[in-house]
């Protein structure tokens, strides 16, 4: 290219093209014929063709800018050019209903598996419908209607929000001191509490009055030569928290041969340290060892009949010892220790 030379100037758009093309062709077939019409229908015939072709330079003339712009007009309605879009987060409001049928749900499982169905559980028609589900017996369950002022009549009362705006403060204050299981937080709280007819103040003089039993009989046990402990067994022993079915139970195989400990548990989720535990692990080094504890376990009575499981673990097999909820007060009778 010489050095005189000039760049060609860039082609025309296509908009500018067809316009131009529709421009030039109504200059030379419709506008000279417009001074010769003389009647009105040759006039409106005209006008009509005028505004016919505009229309359609308008059309084409967009079509013609959507192409020149790189329009995608399939993929716009098929939606692919964009990503998807994720569903729409819960409402708040939702979000709080799925919270609350969650807590439900877990102490309807915990209830149905470690609540004695000897016990009278009340709750609102909600609860009630979910430890049905779980397998808790119905005539063990009375449900709380509109009138429902106190929980009387009860042994475990599953206070749900519907249960405390229900009753109110006495709830806590007058029927049902002891929380021995919970299950989330805020308005979706659900703990599992211990109704007492004679009242707060003789259920909480009475708890007291059996920790401190439970102390003295469990500091004997962690001392016992016949009763072999964890470090974490020991300490859970001489702080009172073993349940005094375990106490009782521990004190009369430890009369027979030796006890060894593997460990206690199922205090009640979000109890704390105030619920007492009910499970005890016991190793079992022998299969003669094994059928004599059996069957000195199988041999007791309510109160003190429990729940048993064995669980091979190598050589030796670990049998569980499990009592229900909520745990009795008053069953040991030896003398309180300072």
């Amino acid at each position: 290219m010489s050095s005189n030379s000039r760049p060609l100037p860039p082609p025309p758009s296509w908009p500018h093209v067809i316009a131009t093309t529709l421009r030039l062709w109504v200059q030379r077939h419709v506008l000279p014929a417009r001074p010769r019409a003389a009647e009105g229908g040759r006039s409106y015939r005209v006008s009509t063709a005028i505004v016919a072709i505009v229309l359609a330079a308008a059309s084409v003339a967009a079509i013609a800018t959507a192409l020149a712009g790189g329009a995608r007009p399939a993929a716009r309605a098929t939606g692919a050019a964009g990503p998807v879009k994720p569903a729409p987060d819960l409402t708040p409001s939702s979000r709080a209903l799925a919270a609350a049928a969650a807590s439900r749900d877990q102490a309807a499982a915990w209830v149905a598996m470690q609540v004695s169905h000897s016990v009278i559980v009340g709750c609102d028609p909600l609860m009630c419908a979910a430890l049905l589900q779980h397998g808790f017996p119905s005539a063990d369950l009375i449900a709380f209607g509109p009138t429902t002022t106190d929980p009387l009549g009860t042994g475990i009362v599953i206070s749900t929000a519907a249960v405390r705006n229900q009753l109110g403060p006495g709830l806590s204050t007058l029927y049902a001191p002891e929380v021995i299981a919970s299950f989330g937080a805020g308005p979706s709280l659900v703990q599992v509490r211990v109704a007492t007819p004679g009242g707060a103040a003789a259920y909480m003089s009475a708890a007291q009055a059996d920790l401190q039993a439970r102390l003295s009989a469990g500091r004997q046990l962690a001392g016992n030569s016949n009763v072999s402990t964890t470090a974490a067994a020991r300490a859970e022993l001489e702080s009172g928290r073993v349940d005094t079915r375990l106490l009782i139970t521990m004190a009369a195989l430890a009369a027979r041969f030796r006890v060894q400990i593997q460990g206690f548990g199922d205090g009640g989720p979000g109890a704390g340290d105030s619920a007492p535990l009910r499970q005890l692990a016991v190793i079992s080094p022998s299969t003669t060892y094994l059928h004599q504890l059996l069957a000195f376990l199988d041999a007791q009575r309510p109160p003190l009949l429990p729940t048993v499981s064995a669980h091979h673990h190598g050589q030796a097999t670990i049998v569980q010892i499990q009592f229900s909820a909520p745990s009795p007060t008053g069953l040991l009778l030896a003398s309180v220790t300072p």
